[in-house]
């Protein structure tokens, strides 16, 4: 017999439950990041021209946090 039309005891059918409740909120993520993803490219879109100076501007902060700039300014000494 498929194992779908054994009967599940109450740990396997709450079990099963929680496997669906995951899921759905794994799709609802997705859902949130991807309409988070379209408006941020919505919003570097309305920036324009100045969408380079930001993103530079985010380049060299994240480079000052992982002390990037230090190890290649050690490089030059």
């Amino acid at each position: 017999t498929p194992s779908s039309a054994l009967p599940l005891g109450p740990e396997a059918s709450f079990s099963l439950l929680q496997e669906e409740q995951h899921q759905r909120e794994l799709a609802l993520l997705s859902k949130r990041l991807e309409e988070l993803e379209t408006r941020q490219r919505k919003q570097l879109e309305d920036l324009g021209p100045s969408r380079e100076w930001v993103m530079g501007y985010r380049d060299s902060a994240r480079s000052k946090i992982t002390g990037e700039d230090d190890a290649q300014s050690e490089d030059f000494k």
